[in-house]
């Protein structure tokens, strides 16, 4: 866990010094500004016009994850407290994503328009409905899975004798 937070956070850093000239480019405001883009969820537009923002915040919350790890290495009592938090936001947070993705399908098949006889406008709709389908599956699943593992870890943790680990 230590290594996962310690190559994401570096993987968040890299992204947020890559978005510092893209944010100011001219072609993200244009992007930005462009009528064509009203339809994006309100959290997509938020992400696309504070994209370091928002790596920095995903960096910082990786260098918890860093420190939380480091302090269980060491046995440290508040560790134990951050590393279970941790794994109890990460497991809502990957049922955030899941619904976002699927928000983000939502949006983008609500501008396809309802009446039309084009095949090809006919089979980019029911394309999106089996990706829409198939994404929202595995992302679950998926999610599911780290939640009864994160919940495992954290019944786990909060054992008498895990607890009894973290004195200091």
């Amino acid at each position: 866990m230590l290594l996962v937070c310690l190559v994401t956070a570096a993987l968040w850093a890299v992204l947020a010094l890559i978005a510092i000239p893209l944010s100011g480019s001219e072609a993200l405001q244009a992007l930005l500004t462009d009528e064509n883009l009203h339809w994006l969820p309100g959290w997509v537009h938020w992400l696309l016009t504070h994209p370091v923002l928002a790596n920095v915040l995903l960096c910082v919350s990786s260098l918890v994850g860093v420190l939380a790890c480091w302090g269980m290495l060491r046995r440290w009592r508040w560790a134990w407290g951050s590393f279970v938090a941790l794994l109890a936001i990460t497991a809502v947070l990957n049922g955030v994503v899941v619904w976002g993705v699927d928000d983000a399908f939502r949006h983008l098949l609500a501008q396809l328009p309802a009446e039309t006889y084009s095949l090809e406008i006919l089979q980019l709709r029911r394309d999106l409905r089996v990706l829409r389908v198939i994404w929202g599956v595995l992302m679950g699943l998926t999610a599911a899975a780290f939640a009864v593992l994160h919940g495992w870890l954290i019944v786990r943790l909060c054992a008498p004798d895990v607890r009894a680990l973290f004195r200091r």
